[in-house]
């Protein structure tokens, strides 16, 4: 595959448990990935990567809408348009309703909420101008039934769930797809040290919840489309 046919892959939260897993899973396949983290290197430019052929870092606060759209500009100037979106930046706070702090609350809305609000905003006109892209979100099992202490963040990743099924209406009758996975209780190292005493063999383990986002972003046209896909662990 010519280096001018590989899909332009753009996964935000790439250097955590997921996103690194995502980013494997899709350079592996011959696609051209860009890694959008607050730890990646750049400084809001486009660096190759010395470790990994086709991936290239990109230092980005998904929550800031100017630095999204400077980094999206980056990206299309000099790898080409965006072909896919996968958005694993995300964040977690466990807390009962009336002890959350302001800055607990905002922070779950920046960036769960709002942080897919603008990036989705940013690669979905040029995806639709085209006729083609693939979109996927993370949302989690809780937002079908939240748990005690799980309020404030089952709500902002259910506002994900709407945005999902907003904008996938929104594409219908081009080759466009938004879908997002809602996994459980996801087997990483943050969550092993935070549940010690947890059964870690009935997580989702992240490797297979990666390939199964790379299933949802096929480079031919796809019927898939608004899906908000379970995935849980083994019971």
């Amino acid at each position: 595959m010519s280096e001018e046919n590989k899909r332009v892959v753009v996964v935000t939260g790439a250097a955590g448990a997921l996103g690194d897993h995502v980013v494997a899973h899709f350079s592996k396949r011959g696609e051209r990935v860009v890694c959008w983290d607050l730890h990646a290197a750049g400084h809001g430019k486009l660096v190759e990567d010395k470790e990994r052929s086709s991936v290239w870092q990109q230092q980005v606060n998904v929550t800031d809408a100017q630095a999204i759209a400077s980094a999206a500009a980056s990206v299309r100037e000099q790898l080409g348009p965006i072909d896919v979106l996968v958005h694993c930046a995300g964040g977690f706070r466990w807390s009962k309703i009336e002890e959350i702090g302001t800055d607990d609350i905002d922070f779950l809305v920046d960036v769960n909420l709002r942080s897919s609000l603008y990036v989705v905003r940013e690669v979905m006109g040029p995806m639709k101008s085209r006729g083609h892209g693939r979109v996927v979100l993370i949302s989690s099992r809780s937002t079908l039934k939240p748990g005690a202490g799980e309020g404030a963040y089952a709500a902002t990743k259910a506002g994900l769930n709407a945005l999902v099924s907003a904008v996938a209406d929104e594409v219908k009758g081009v080759d466009v797809t938004i879908n997002a996975v809602q996994p459980s209780i996801i087997d990483t190292e943050a969550n092993r040290q935070d549940m010690p005493d947890a059964d870690f063999d009935s997580w989702v383990d992240p490797a297979e919840l990666a390939s199964i986002i790379y299933g949802l972003c096929p480079a031919e046209e796809h019927p898939i489309n608004g899906a908000l896909l379970v995935v849980a662990g083994r019971t």
